[in-house]
């Protein structure tokens, strides 16, 4: 009787919940907003600098004039021709020296894929497959909605370097195969970054986008109120008929303490991943074949997708000790030229797919304010109230899916019995659009 009182509890709490949602919905905004880059900056007065010039600080040190941007994925690439394209020199360091694969996010709303388009990378045409649904899968039971904005999917792999040569040829000064390791305020107040045995840089400016990746002397201030999660990915390549039934859908199936995600990239390549809690992993032997085995036995719907798929990957690629739930919170003692982008600044849950969202949001308002003339500690406190809004939404869900078998059938059910929930949740978990139609 207990466990029929608190199931009944919890459907209720979910149902007022989705009621919210709804109301929320049907007083969001039409989706006819601009490309965040479609405006004009105001254009600061150019320094009296050569571009990259070097000013001296005590005879023996120089500080150089150029912005420094650490890390090139989608935040970093994004800042990175933001600033150019506005005359600014920029020195981009990413750690990687080749392309490579990420585990982060592929899903690209429409409001990435345009601000791609602007800054002059299509993600179309280098093969992004179109999303326009989403599915729920938990047991035997399952729902099929559309999305409220067209989506794309594409490889970071792919997109990534795209950004990186299209910054390169836009005059960023892209250095490649040097990992920051620490960063600290010096007493003129400028930044160096430490690169190891390779060196170090001094900079007035620097922007952080190294992902969840923390650098010594500006590790985030506080971890996300929700840790304990694994996510591992890995491509596979599955029959005709497997393929199509994914042909413009992601779909999420939930497991217990698990959730897992699959759609199509490039070349029709199955982004299959999945964030599971620290202890089923460790349950399942911590490794991948015990996880798929795991899998398989709870799950005939996932068994069927394993069935003859091809892994297109030597091992998958995994990261532990996600932040979710981060939102940075300025305070007096943050550096006054370092600009938090991307995870840096904020770590959504994986489910809603708005990663991608943050990492460019994140960039474009930071260059934006930079080139106003704004500080980074202004930048941080308005962002960081913008990503709270979602936040409020993302964490209690991403808790339920992770902590009760009732809270998922709880809302594949409610997602049935009420379609517009779907669609409200998922504008509900992104960067409000309002917030994006400011940064023009």
């Amino acid at each position: 009787m207990l466990c029929l009182r608190l199931a009944e509890s919890m459907l209720q709490g979910m149902f007022n919940a989705l009621k919210v949602f709804h109301g929320a919905f049907c007083n969001a905004l039409l989706p006819n907003h601009k490309p965040f880059l479609s405006g004009n900056y105001a254009e600061p007065a150019r320094s009296s600098n050569a571009k990259g010039a070097l000013r001296e600080t005590d005879g023996t040190r120089f500080v150089t004039e150029t912005n420094v941007i650490i890390g090139g994925g989608v935040a970093g690439a994004t800042a990175a021709l933001a600033l150019s394209r506005a005359g600014r020199p920029v020195d981009l360091y990413e750690r990687s020296s080749s392309a490579s694969h990420k585990i982060c996010g592929e899903f690209l709303s429409r409001e990435v894929s345009a601000n791609m388009r602007s800054l002059g990378v299509d993600p179309a045409r280098l093969g992004a497959r179109p999303i326009n649904r989403v599915r729920l899968v938990h047991g035997n039971r399952s729902v099929d909605e559309p999305l409220p904005f067209p989506a794309l999917a594409l490889s970071r792999k792919v997109l990534d370097e795209a950004l990186l040569e299209h910054a390169r040829a836009c005059g960023v000064n892209v250095i490649r195969g040097k990992a920051a390791r620490r960063i600290e305020q010096l007493d003129d107040g400028s930044l160096e970054v430490s690169f190891g045995s390779d060196g170090s840089t001094k900079a007035r400016t620097v922007f952080l986008a190294t992902g969840k990746h923390d650098l010594r002397g500006v590790k985030r201030a506080a971890t996300g109120p929700q840790r304990g999660y694994v996510a591992l990915k890995m491509y596979y390549r599955f029959n005709k008929k497997k393929t199509e039934y994914l042909r413009w859908v992601t779909e999420l199936i939930f497991l217990k303490e698990c959730y897992l995600g699959l759609m199509l990239v490039e070349d029709d390549q199955v982004n299959f991943c999945f964030v599971i809690s620290e202890a089923r992993f460790a349950e399942a032997g911590g490794t991948w074949d015990g996880v798929l085995q795991q899998f398989s036995r709870e799950s005939a719907y996932v068994a069927a997708y394993l069935a003859g798929a091809e892994p297109l990957l030597d091992r998958p690629i995994a990261i532990s000790s996600i932040p979710y739930g981060f939102v940075h919170s300025p305070s007096d003692s943050d550096p006054l030229g370092l600009w938090r982008l991307g995870d840096q600044i904020a770590v959504i849950p994986s489910f809603t797919g708005d990663g991608m969202g943050i990492a460019t949001c994140s960039a474009v308002l930071a260059a934006k304010m930079f080139l106003e003339g704004a500080t980074s500690r202004e930048f941080h406190h308005h962002f960081s109230g913008v990503v709270r809004r979602q936040m409020r939404v993302s964490k209690p869900l991403n808790g339920m899916l992770f902590r009760h078998t009732i809270s998922q059938n709880a809302i594949i059910w409610l997602a049935s019995l009420f379609p517009t929930s779907v669609r409200t949740i998922a504008r509900l978990t992104r960067v409000p659009e309002k917030a994006m139609c400011g940064l023009d």
